[in-house]
């Protein structure tokens, strides 16, 4: 076994103990889902993420089922861009990612900026009291390929 998939096979065992431990099943829907998300960095929309499932393992329904449990067992996390279609990706808490994300107000492509300035503000909040700090942040703007 490679590297890679020894490490992502131990990210999606990670994955699945974290299911069990918000009393949910898993089950082959949930799985495919995690390992869609895994493959590579989202936010993905549910069509996008239908799409990556090997053999249409799970009806559109049954998607939409797994991601709100995923999501309230804060495995994955939605992104809202102001379009009203809602993406998904694993949550910076599975991810060890804390992004930001840059979408082209023309073509909607979306761009991860891995560099966040915010962590300052973050401290400030824990020194009025604050836990459990988190912040989100969406940029928009066009992207190099809609300006030509």
């Amino acid at each position: 076994m490679s590297k890679k998939s020894a490490g992502t096979s131990a990210k999606l065992n990670r994955l699945l103990g974290e299911l069990k431990k918000a009393n949910l099943r898993v089950t082959d829907s949930r799985v495919a889902l995690l390992e869609a998300l895994m493959d590579r960095h989202g936010p993905f929309t549910v069509d996008e993420i239908h799409s990556k499932l090997i053999k249409k393992s799970c009806d559109l329904a049954t998607i939409y089922r797994s991601l709100a449990s995923l999501e309230k067992a804060d495995l994955i996390r939605r992104c809202e861009f102001g379009d009203g279609i809602a993406r998904f990706e694993l949550s910076e808490r599975e991810s060890h990612h804390h992004h930001h994300h840059v979408i082209c107000k023309k073509c909607r492509r979306v761009a991860v900026l891995d560099d966040c300035e915010l962590k300052e503000i973050d401290r400030i909040a824990q020194k009025r009291g604050f836990t459990e700090i988190s912040h989100s942040l969406e940029f928009f703007g066009v992207c190099p390929d809609c300006q030509s």
